[in-house]
């Protein structure tokens, strides 16, 4: 059966291409509610977790923080800042070898893979400095 488009679907799904900086549920619900002040967080939510499932859209989980969301599905990684959450895009190889290590080591038959770094991006890394040097 074919999904139904509606318009809030249409409108979260603009909000993630016009932020296109990974947001999380709540950026991308203050973003469309500019728009639609009366659409609910329950819906944002909802509908952006029905498009994660369905692959429209690529959650990605942030430890000790909000999942983020990327409108882009094809294949590539992640870096998430420690200090203040943010996360970006960073251009990798694919790992082929550490997919055929993991797939012969543990008899699987992969499916698929997520790769997230962490680290500190420059605003926090020169805040922390500052902060240093005040000490």
């Amino acid at each position: 059966m074919k999904e139904r488009r509606t318009v809030q679907k249409d409108m979260i799904y603009t909000a993630l291409q016009e932020l296109h900086n990974h947001p999380t549920a709540e950026q991308v619900c203050a973003h469309v509610r500019r728009r639609c002040p009366t659409i609910s967080r329950a819906t944002v939510y909802r509908v952006l977790n029905g498009m994660a499932e369905k692959g429209s859209v690529l959650r990605i989980p942030v430890n000790n923080g909000a999942d983020h969301y990327d409108h882009q599905t094809h294949r590539h990684f992640h870096v998430c800042c420690d200090g203040c959450g943010r996360v970006d895009d960073v251009s990798l190889p694919e790992p082929t070898g550490v997919l055929s290590a993991a797939q012969d080591a543990g008899g699987y038959e992969l499916t698929g893979y997520t790769l997230l770094l962490h680290g500190l991006c420059g605003d926090c890394r020169q805040t922390r400095k500052k902060e240093n040097a005040a000490v």
